[in-house]
């Protein structure tokens, strides 16, 4: 015999609460919301439940709200403002219809079962809603679904943008402008077109299937990661990074690497035979082991932090390194 769910509401755990302060029904047992007051002038955390429905959630939160861990299909029936951060990850999700238009905090619907981002309402002129929010002036973390575009993303992200580990294969529709780090690694891309123009901090696009670096941001303010993918070119690639990491690709030529680089350079486990086209400065470390290099002649003048050529076609001089590229390091070869 099927064991019998137990039901107990919000009501018979808490009693009668009045919302002037935070509210934690975190980790009760609550398959129901009933009996939650309608505003709420803290947070509310009703995570690790076994709610199948925020019918008679607040409507109104001042602070956060906490919804994740339960088993939650759809966010019909939760609160309509939220001033703080909104967490809907962990659950059952297959729509985020139901959730506010405008979160003044961070948005995280990441670990659920999300095909899109978008919810289709009928109407009398068959348009299409948002499911999502529109506005989030904090991060956005959709990670860890089964989205496999972007529509229907939030047109303004205040803070870092988490859509890894989703099976996208388009960036198309991403904001024109991220003011945080954007992370798109661990998907199924072979195109970077429709990527941001501008990225404010970290760029990463590491772990997909990408041939090529065409249609990346302009400018990465950050550090731009494209390890663990199938480029033989850097073609494409912003000018202007933090730090650069090309690492376990198919590259022959790091011709187009930017000029300068502020931190780590890493073009480790590539196929490359020499460093011709590699930085001029790397006030980091320079990492390229692991490749088939036969010389280390190149345009590089100075080194920073460490300079790595291990596990080459032959073994280099560690004084003539340090001599010739200006290592203020280790060198190890």
């Amino acid at each position: 015999m099927a064991k019998k769910v137990t039901k107990l509401s919000f009501a018979d755990v808490m009693g009668t609460n009045e919302g002037k302060v935070d509210i934690d029904c975190s980790n009760k047992g609550l398959t129901s919301l009933e009996g939650c007051p309608e505003r709420v002038k803290g947070n509310f955390n009703c995570s690790g439940n076994k709610l199948t429905s925020l019918a008679g959630a607040p409507k109104k939160i001042k602070g956060d709200f906490n919804c994740s861990r339960n088993l939650l299909t759809t966010l019909e029936g939760g609160p309509e403002e939220v001033k703080g951060d909104y967490d809907c990850s962990n659950n059952e999700l297959t729509s985020l219809g139901g959730c506010p238009v405008f979160v003044m905090g961070d948005f995280s619907c990441s670990g659920n079962k999300l095909t899109s981002l978008k919810e289709e309402m009928a109407s009398s002129i068959g348009t299409i809603h948002p499911g999502c929010p529109e506005l989030v002036e904090g991060d956005f973390n959709c990670s860890r679904n089964q989205l496999t575009t972007l529509d229907g993303a939030p047109k303004i992200v205040g803070g870092d943008i988490d859509c890894s580990f989703n099976q996208l294969t388009t960036l198309k529709n991403a904001p024109e402008i991220i003011f945080g780090d954007f992370s798109c690694t661990g998907n199924q891309l072979i195109s970077l077109e429709g990527a941001s123009r501008e990225v404010s901090g970290n760029f990463d696009c590491s772990g997909n299937q990408l041939t090529s670096l065409k249609g990346s941001p302009k400018r990465v303010k950050g550090n731009f990661i494209c390890s663990c993918n199938h480029l033989t070119s850097l073609k494409g690639m912003p000018q202007e990074v933090n730090a650069f990491e090309c690492s376990n690709n198919l590259l022959t030529s790091l011709k187009r690497s930017p000029e300068k680089v502020k931190g780590n350079f890493d073009c480790s486990m590539n196929q490359l035979t020499s460093l011709t086209g590699a930085p001029k400065k790397v006030k980091g470390h320079f990492i390229c082991s692991g490749n088939q290099l036969t010389t280390l002649e190149c345009g590089l003048k100075k080194v920073g932090g460490d300079f790595i050529c291990s596990e080459n076609a032959v073994s280099f001089a560690e004084e003539d390194i340090r001599v010739a590229k200006n290592v203020r390091g280790n060198v190890i070869v």
